[in-house]
């Protein structure tokens, strides 16, 4: 009933290095080639033989040649042949300028993607290193490429347990069922944290691992990334000691996995179907779950495995592209803040068809990243935006526009959940009084087998798009009305998109939390379509203005960054109408504390900012204090209930254009010597 494919021994696309370097290495090392830089170099084994310098507490490096590199800066390098050969190699690394003594090697690895290998290494400027390439098997010889890249080693740089995947390994295809494929993936998990991570089988203090499946495609010139298939929940059950990402510490027990240890599981282990149980019983922000799960009846061969509708498959091509994602959820991790890393995606072949296709993985494995991070790779344009969700999880939200024409726009968008409990219960994008908005689209994933409470599965009712108050809206069925309802879930994406003829901005669109709390939105950069003179962004942190007093740069859309690692946001919701006078300023991405919002008459510095603080003064001329209330979950508006509106509280009249902007405590003493930062600003023309 099961048909198995091995890896696809390609170069992954996802291997963004510069052209290729000429270089191939010498069989000695008192020859050694000698390379300079950073990128892809040239590798060939063919013809070499053994040598007798061999590093220690390593496999021996069969058939090896040598290379000499002279690092340019201090900083940390990654020595990596992933993706470019499909021999079984081994590579080290020492601190020399000729022929280095055996077992004086500063860094080796056998085994790191598949059967290939990669490594870190501390380089420091001016110092000359040389860098041997082999192979694993006495008799294997090969030619290839590998590369030499910035990077950073993810080995015990965490405080706590840190699991990390290490490797997408293996596929187990299974037959097609009324109207449904489906496949399952090995694994292979690192903890690359500073302690034992659990691992105990017979409790809920282990992983879960669940699978998810996206593809890219274009559509009448504008390209999509959705989200097709997903799985149920593997569990583990016990750690092996293997050093796949790091040097394992073994801890003596298999219901431990050590520090620095990795543990593989193989395809067939992650279909066994019995034991898989539904999604929906898992906090993936805190890593509780009950053991043993749910178990509703299940039948057919895809069932609880990687499910996809035939419907939605096509062959793979140029334009049609895929990837899996697969992501650990465990509580120690979630417990030391190290889930934002759980997740990691590669590459699929997707071949056959029409209504039996076989699936096959590609290239290397891209760690510690979601499958979404790929979208702005194969489609230039796109911003992704990630934000964190205080006291929750992570979410990143992906948008692109694209010109049809006639002064016509496509905008796309995709809202990933990475790890929330709360979820996503509604996506707003704003749009200018007067626009046409058409062709308003949306996409989710379909839920089966039972995968919600009372083992009903959750419904996959679509979002229904509505344009009201300014804004396009889609949104499910709130908290209160169905524990079934189609939020966006941990581990899913959701797409929305309509056609607008109005042209592209950086701006800002909402996300509305589906469990409520004391905040229940936050705003997150996009592009969106331009609101016109009546409300803009403006004065952002990113060096497109005024340098922040530091090099503490925020983000897309974000203030001078604060103590939190990012800058705050800042917009204005409503109508800025004298007669409506629904408009709000809304903040987020601030630490909890103090914050004042303030309104101005003029842009500071003509819109570039002033120096002040942590961050930048945008708002200038007369000022008048709003008011003064407290960030919760790091986010906070003005008006609040009881207090007078924008127009009364500033003094407004229509035609009067005003700034604002939000003034923040930041008790962190990080950048300057003083204790506060700032929003970008917001400047609205008050209409009638």
């Amino acid at each position: 009933m099961l048909r198995f494919l091995l890896p696809v021994s390609v170069v992954s696309a996802l291997c963004l290095l510069t052209p290729t370097t000429s270089a191939q290495g010498s069989n000695s090392c008192t020859t050694a080639t000698v390379i300079a830089g950073t990128g892809s170099f040239s590798v060939v084994t063919t013809g070499s033989t053994t040598g007798s310098q061999q590093p220690s507490g390593c496999t021996t490096i069969f058939r090896d040649v040598w290379f000499s590199w002279t690092a340019a800066t201090t900083e940390t390098i990654n020595l990596s042949i992933c993706g470019g050969t499909g021999a079984d190699t081994v590579v080290a690394v020492y601190a020399a300028s000729g022929c280095p003594t055996s077992g004086s090697q500063i860094a080796c690895n056998d085994d790191s993607c598949g059967q290939q290998s990669s490594l870190f290494f501390p380089a420091v400027s001016g110092t000359t290193y040389m860098l041997q390439l082999g192979a694993y098997g006495s008799s294997t010889t090969y030619s290839g490429t590998f590369s030499l890249q910035p990077g950073t080693d993810p080995c015990g740089t965490s405080v706590g347990p840190d699991l990390l995947i290490g490797d997408i390994t293996s596929i187990q295809n299974a037959n097609p069922t009324g109207g449904l494929d489906s496949f399952t993936l090995g694994t292979t998990a690192c903890n690359v944290g500073s302690a034992v991570m659990n691992w105990y089988g017979p409790t809920n203090l282990h992983p879960v691992i669940s699978e998810t499946f996206y593809k890219y495609e274009v559509v009448d010139g504008s390209g999509r990334f959705e989200q097709i298939g997903m799985s149920w929940l593997k569990h583990g059950f016990a750690s092996d000691t293997g050093s796949l990402c790091c040097t394992c510490q073994n801890p003596g027990n298999n219901q431990i996995m050590g520090i620095g240890c990795s543990d593989p599981y193989s395809a067939s282990q992650s279909g066994s179907q019995s034991s898989l149980t539904p999604r929906w019983q898992v906090n993936a922000h805190t890593g509780v779950f009950p053991y043993p799960g749910a178990n509703p009846p299940w039948s057919g061969n895809t069932a609880r495995r990687c499910e996809v509708a035939v419907a939605d498959l096509e062959p793979s091509s140029a334009t049609v592209r895929y990837y899996a994602e697969c992501t650990y959820v465990t509580q120690d991790d979630a417990q030391a803040a190290n889930n934002n890393n759980n997740a990691s995606y590669k590459q699929m072949a997707v071949n056959g068809g029409p209504t039996d296709y076989s699936f096959a993985t590609m290239g290397s494995t891209v760690q510690g990243l979601p499958a979404i991070q790929q979208w702005p790779l194969l489609e230039p344009g796109v911003t992704l935006t990630s934000v964190q969700v205080q006291d929750d999880g992570l979410f990143l939200v992906g948008s692109n526009a694209t010109s049809l024409g006639g002064g016509l726009y496509h905008y796309e968008f995709a809202v990933h959940n990475m790890n929330s409990g709360r979820n996503g219960g509604s996506f707003s994008v704003p749009v200018p009084a007067g626009a046409l908005v058409t062709n308003i689209g949306f996409h989710d994933i379909t839920y089966r087998n039972g995968d919600g409470w009372n083992n009903i599965s959750q419904t996959s009712t679509d979002w229904a798009g509505t344009i009201a108050g300014g804004a396009v809206t889609w949104a499910c069925e709130a908290f209160a009305q169905s524990l079934n309802a189609n939020a966006i879930r941990w581990g899913t994406t959701y797409n929305f998109r309509f056609d607008c003829d109005v042209a592209p901005v950086d701006g800002l669109v909402t996300v509305g939390m589906w469990k409520p709390a004391t905040v229940n939105t936050f705003v997150a950069a996009a592009q969106a379509p331009d609101l016109g003179p009546t409300t803009t962004a403006f004065c952002f942190g990113n060096g497109s203005g005024t340098a922040c007093p530091c090099g503490n740069n925020g983000g897309l859309g974000q203030g001078c960054a604060n103590s939190l690692g990012y800058g705050a946001l800042l917009a204005g919701i409503g109508v800025a109408s004298i007669s409506a006078d629904t408009f709000a300023i809304a903040g987020s991405q601030m630490p909890d504390g103090p914050v004042l919002y303030f309104q101005g008459t003029t842009q500071q510095n003509g819109g570039a900012g002033a120096v002040f603080g942590d961050g930048l003064r945008c708002a200038g001329g007369t000022i008048t204090r709003l008011g003064t209330t407290n960030n919760a979950f790091g986010a906070s508006s003005y008006p609040e209930p009881g207090d007078p509106s924008i127009s009364v509280r500033g003094g407004n009249a229509v035609g009067d254009v005003r700034t604002y902007q939000g003034w923040y405590r930041n008790a962190a003493t990080f950048c300057t010597a003083e204790t506060f930062n700032l929003t970008p600003g917001v400047q609205t023309i008050w209409q009638p």
